[in-house]
């Protein structure tokens, strides 16, 4: 009898480390409560891992006093001990905070500064003077030789002088574009489509009057040059 008992000893000494391993089951649901597929889900003492499936379930391995963690990309991982994982856990969304952006809206003003430091050699081109070249001192008439070679230089001066002429002729036809817009032309005409196309090119003024036009005169215009143009004629101050 008490060899019985010893035996009946031995054998649940056995059973029960064999029971305390058990399974952990339970299912993982993202955004919405919807189920969230492909989550890792490992036991850190043991190693071992597995993987939702289609429908966020999964079983793995594990004692009451293992820790497992959750992981899936978009959301934020989660260890947790296996006797107190929720039968369906939620994972919280991974926000990813970006650097403000700010747009800067492009302005004539702007685009010309930016025009003007890009091609500042070219602005501020200009042929040297003769007073620069020749210079009168105590000891005698003495010549600047960079300058007079500069002076000298006919074609990469007139070069010079043509990109230059280019790039303020561009200055002032955006200054013209934004005094004589469309969207003025169309509030003071009724103009649009063809019509509108028709009368931007052939009333455009030119840079002296934008300029020096005040915003009544230019209206005034607007509104002179529309009746002429009505009328099959073409007027440019």
């Amino acid at each position: 009898m008490h060899k019985i008992i010893i035996l009946i000893s031995l054998f649940c000494c056995v059973a029960i480390p064999a029971a305390a391993q058990s399974a952990v089951s339970g299912t993982v649901s993202g955004r919405d409560s919807l189920p969230l597929p492909g989550v890792s889900v490992r036991n850190i003492r043991t190693n071992s891992m597995t993987v939702s499936d289609a429908n966020g379930a999964y079983t793995i391995p594990a004692n009451a006093d293992d820790t497992l963690f959750f992981s899936a990309m978009g959301y934020l991982s989660m260890g947790i001990r296996a006797d107190l994982v929720p039968a369906d856990l939620r994972l919280r969304t991974l926000v990813t905070s970006l650097p403000g952006v700010e747009i800067v809206k492009k302005t004539r003003r702007r685009d010309s500064l930016e025009t003007r430091e890009e091609f500042k050699a070219a602005f501020n081109f200009r042929r040297p003077k003769v007073k620069e070249i020749v210079m009168i001192t105590p000891a005698g008439i003495a010549l600047n030789i960079h300058k007079l070679y500069k002076a000298l230089s006919f074609a990469n001066n007139r070069r010079s002088d043509t990109f230059k002429g280019r790039l303020i002729k561009y200055e002032q036809d955006r200054y013209i574009d934004e005094r004589f817009s469309t969207e003025l032309v169309t509030s003071r005409t009724g103009l649009t489509g063809d019509s509108l196309v028709q009368f931007m090119n052939h009333h455009r003024p030119d840079y002296k009057f934008a300029v020096e036009a005040s915003d009544y005169d230019f209206i005034l215009f607007i509104i002179n040059a529309c009746t002429k143009f009505r009328q099959g004629e073409v007027s440019v101050p």
